[in-house]
């Protein structure tokens, strides 16, 4: 049997010995050309993530205050115009 052409999570390559007809462990099988690999979920940067949070609230605390500023505008218009 050969070596295994596998690579390790290291990077180096796999001292097994490779599956009877194939060039890969059983291991690293899914390392071969053409093997069906299921998508590895992607790695989530936290400090990113704390950014969009921080930036998240920030927005919020914009949209309230323009809520409110409206509602504001609106009090005052229709004070304005019960006083004609």
């Amino acid at each position: 049997m050969s070596q295994c052409l596998g690579k390790t999570k290291s990077g180096s390559r796999c001292k097994r010995s490779a599956g009877e007809g194939s060039l890969y462990c059983s291991a690293h099988e899914d390392q071969a050309p053409g093997a069906s690999r299921e998508a590895d979920p992607p790695e989530i940067d936290v400090e990113i993530l704390e950014e969009s949070i921080e930036d998240r609230d920030t927005i919020d605390t914009l949209i309230v205050a323009a809520a409110l500023g409206a509602a504001v505008v609106v009090v005052l218009a229709v004070g304005k115009l019960f006083r004609l």
